[in-house]
């Protein structure tokens, strides 16, 4: 496993390889977080870097990660611990107010990149477009995800966003399945399961939009009243363009319904050789026999992923989401 650590300063671009102490992670995620890589340099007094200054992480020869400098800090020994950030970074950072009207999330990506001084990639097109949507005070990248979301419940697809080494990309999940398989066979022996119902789990449903005057208010609500009974209610409540009728609302209420109430199972696999055909947004075959209350056999996806180089080695860490069938 060949790595190669590429910093600019001004124009001046420098191979800190040579001077890495100790391992590099990388870490990715399809969750609206931030790629980041953490590395240390011994100071020699060539390479130069300040805060802002561009990284570029090379595998094999291939550029995976392409970010910025956001922290160093410096021992008595002279060693400098980075920490660097890509695109995703100012997307979570900046926040802003939109009115769209008729557009896709290809086209909000599009307008919010030129606006922010964003490189954007390739934009998987939904070929939804969303009516209206006012978002007031967001983060940038919730106004992107909610228009990813709104448009994955139209069509009933899955849309990922991340920054694709230097570029922010957006690929519909089918686009990143894998062949590959991972087994409690010598390949998976540190795991954490979790099952959650507090953060992303909902039973009820409350959408709102305003008409055309303020006083307009029309609203649908749908549960499932076995799960508020089970786990009390948590409602989740959503604004709507105000062009949808009844028979609309009742769809995305239902479509809501059937994705978010649930519970949130993630499974935490740790130590296992790295591969780098296994990023955060892949499908994979996992099998996991008598994992707590159930035995894990078929397809799951990688919600983050680290890789860890170090030593010529490489090791990774992932967050794995399991969904019944």
């Amino acid at each position: 496993m060949e790595i190669k650590l590429l910093m600019q300063h001004g124009s001046n671009v420098y191979d800190a390889t040579p001077i890495l102490e100790g391992g590099v992670e990388w870490y990715a995620s399809i969750m609206g977080k931030a790629g980041r890589l953490k590395f240390k340099v011994v100071r020699d007094g060539i390479v130069n870097f300040v805060e802002g200054d561009k990284v570029t992480l090379y595998v094999n020869g291939m550029s995976r990660f392409s970010g910025f400098v956001m922290t160093k800090e410096r021992t008595s020994e002279q060693i400098i611990s980075v920490t660097a950030y890509d695109q995703m970074f100012y997307l979570t950072r900046n926040k802003a107010t939109y009115v769209f009207v008729n557009k896709g999330a290809k086209e909000i990506i599009q307008t919010i990149g030129a606006d922010y001084g964003l490189k954007v990639g390739h934009i998987t097109d939904s070929g939804w477009k969303i009516p209206q949507r006012i978002e007031e005070g967001e983060t940038l990248v919730d106004i992107i995800l909610s228009s990813l979301e709104i448009c994955g419940q139209a069509t009933g697809k899955e849309y990922f966003l991340y920054d694709g080494a230097g570029a922010l990309v957006v690929k519909e999940r089918s686009e990143m399945k894998t062949d590959a398989v991972l087994k409690c066979d010598g390949g998976i022996s540190d795991y954490t399961y979790r099952t959650d119902i507090s953060k992303d789990t909902y039973n009820a449903v409350q959408l709102y939009h305003a008409g055309r005057k303020e006083t307009e208010r029309k609203a649908y609500k749908a549960e499932k009243a076995d799960k508020v009974k089970e786990w009390g209610r948590l409602q989740y409540y959503k604004r709507v363009a105000y062009t949808l009728n009844q028979a609309q609302l009742k769809e995305l209420a239902e479509s809501i319904l059937k994705e978010k109430c649930r519970v949130v199972k993630k499974l935490t696999i740790e130590n296992i050789n790295g591969d780098m055909l296994l990023l955060a947004g892949n499908s994979i075959w996992l099998e996991i026999p008598d994992l707590a209350e159930i035995s894990l056999q078929g397809q799951a996806l990688i919600e983050s992923c680290t890789h860890i180089f170090e030593d010529g080695e490489h090791q990774m860490k992932m967050e794995i989401r399991i969904e019944e069938a």
